[in-house]
């Protein structure tokens, strides 16, 4: 597979600007967060096994989600460690498949599916507005259709699997606004990616499994607002954008992974 186009996580490492440096201080900042995210996974092509082939794969929803994270900062150095769980997404798709001699066109899916995500980083302040890091995230998606053929249930399942290392930067706009800072964020990915489809369905169909897996290139924006609440809490407001493709060299396909996030935080500091 050679490198594509993809998103990462943005807005994870925001406690390491909008708190002041002092030397030697070691300061914990634990972290919830929810909201909603749009989500869209496309196979664009035919994925061929044998004399088998799938093709016109697309999922999409609005998904809520949580999180929760920490970050531990010692002067001008943090480590950051964030997980994500998006709760089920539904769709009703339909799939083109050609397996054992037959073809068969729009067969109709209903399909679940949720999504976990983590990251842990490391980074340095350069200066007061500005941080950089470097880190490796890990998701995994898992969807679960159901249909029918011939009276017989025709079900496809897949998951989608990526990891890698990530290296990224955070730049704290030098204006109070609205009693809060705002901040950008920007990362870029280098993940394996893998996606395995599995079709379980009645003769003549039968079942098959199939796979493309590769290296990609990811990148990611966002944006967040951040406001005192007291003295040691902070809400965050939020948004991020991810953008992924993999293409695969050994087929004539590859598939597409899209997400919008909207998110709120509360954060609390030690």
């Amino acid at each position: 597979m050679r490198s594509g186009c993809m998103g990462g996580i943005a807005g994870l490492w925001l406690v390491t600007l909008t708190q002041p440096a002092s030397a030697a201080e070691i300061t914990i900042e634990p972290r919830l967060s929810g909201g909603v995210s749009y989500y869209n996974l496309d196979l664009d092509g035919q994925v061929q096994l044998g004399d088998n082939s799938i093709d016109d794969v697309d999922f999409e929803d609005w998904l809520l989600f949580v999180g929760g994270g920490g970050t531990v900062s010692i002067d001008r150095f943090f480590i950051d460690l964030y997980g994500q769980y998006s709760f089920t997404g539904e769709d009703d798709v339909e799939v083109d498949i050609d397996s054992g001699g037959v073809t068969i066109d729009n067969l109709e899916q209903e399909v679940d599916f949720d999504r976990i995500e983590t990251a842990l980083s490391i980074g340095y302040r350069i200066t007061d507005q500005f941080a950089a890091y470097l880190g490796y995230r890990y998701a995994v998606v898992d969807f679960d259709g159901s249909g029918s053929l011939g009276g017989a249930g025709a079900d496809i399942t897949a998951e989608l699997t990526q990891s890698g290392p990530l290296i990224g930067a955070s730049y704290i706009i030098p204006k109070t606004i609205w009693n809060g800072a705002l901040v950008l964020n920007g990362a870029v990915t280098f993940l394996d990616g893998d996606l395995d489809i599995d079709l379980d369905a009645p003769a003549p169909i039968g079942s098959a499994d199939f796979d493309v897996d590769g290296d990609a290139i990811g990148l990611n924006g966002g944006i967040s607002w951040a406001t005192p609440l007291g003295d040691r809490v902070r809400l965050v407001i939020g948004g991020d954008v991810s953008s992924y493709q993999f293409d695969d060299n050994d087929a004539d396909s590859d598939f597409d992974e899209l997400i919008v996030r909207l998110r709120t935080e509360v954060r609390y500091s030690f």
